[in-house]
């Protein structure tokens, strides 16, 4: 059985080409010589990211809320296990 497609056609290549650019974008990240390169880089990246989800939000409206609420909980989430390590690393001294 098919796998239902997300996106149709024109989203789909729309979006497969941000992928690109993006994974391409973090790629010369990896190799940049400079902070003004690497910060060009990541600018460049989280433009393509914004892109991508204006993209989808004008199809599915409510989106971009849902990729927020849940971008601060992965915040919330590290800073806890952050924390939790930090506690563990003092009872340890």
């Amino acid at each position: 059985m098919e796998k239902p497609k997300l996106f149709d056609e024109e989203l789909q290549a729309a979006m497969q080409q941000l992928y690109d650019e993006t994974a391409e974008a973090m790629r010369l990240a990896t190799v940049s010589p400079d902070l003004d390169d690497l910060s060009a880089v990541f600018a460049a990246a989280f433009l393509k990211l914004g892109m991508a989800t204006g993209l989808v939000e004008q199809r599915h409206p409510g989106f971009a809320k849902e990729v927020e609420v849940k971008r601060q909980r992965v915040i919330a989430a590290l800073m806890k296990e952050q924390q939790e390590q930090q506690k563990q690393s003092g009872q340890k001294h």
